[in-house]
């Protein structure tokens, strides 16, 4: 495998917002749990919601995710999109608001590290973003690698015959990420790079 492209899920992998994002469920609906938040992450949350939320409530939830994500949010992912920009071709593939993700990496002075950010503006399937970054950058999946933090992005990696780079510091812990069939399932930065030296050398 000659590794060429990186795809990133932003929450959970590049931005730290597990917090705000269960702050909003909660304020939406009282009786969510934890668990409830983690099992609805556990496939494609608009395909098999396990939180179901109106269409107002929705559109609530991606105003005030908005308004509360914040350059803040992405500092620790800075200097790691920095460097695989200058070696690799970098997309971000969201269930969220794209246009806050992009005012985001502006903000933080990275939005000109990716060819693409596709949120749920663009579409709800992570597996049809995936076929459109193919279609319109010409990304060969046997050449890219994807880094998430739930099984339910494994499952859509998967579906595509793409490699997955799994995260513990994000939306879903260790336990929950070995149910699905990964590359490597990592606890830092620092392990992900030694994953991605792995597969660019293979």
């Amino acid at each position: 495998m000659s590794l060429r492209n990186i795809v990133f899920d932003f929450d959970g992998v590049l931005a730290d917002t597990a917090d705000i994002i269960f702050s909003l469920f909660r304020e939406m609906n009282t009786l969510v749990t934890a668990e409830d938040f983690k099992a609805h992450h556990d496939g494609n949350v608009y395909e098999e919601p396990v939180i179901e939320f109106s269409v107002s409530a929705q559109k609530k939830f991606y105003e005030d995710y908005s308004n509360r994500l914040s350059a803040s949010h992405v500092v620790e992912a800075v200097d790691h999109i920095k460097q695989y920009a200058q070696s690799f071709n970098l997309f971000i593939i969201s269930s969220n608001e794209e246009y806050a993700i992009n005012a985001v990496l502006k903000e933080a002075g990275v939005a000109h590290c990716f060819k693409a950010v596709y949120g749920y503006n663009t579409h709800k399937s992570k597996v049809v973003k995936f076929e459109m970054i193919k279609a319109e950058y010409g990304v060969d999946f046997s050449e890219t690698v994807f880094i998430t933090d739930t099984l339910g992005d494994i499952k859509e990696g998967n579906k595509l015959g793409v490699k997955v780079i799994a995260v513990t510091f994000g939306f879903h812990p260790r336990e929950r990420l070995e149910q699905g069939e990964q590359h490597a399932i990592v606890d830092t930065w620092e392990e992900i790079r030694a994953e991605i030296a792995v597969l660019s050398e293979n």
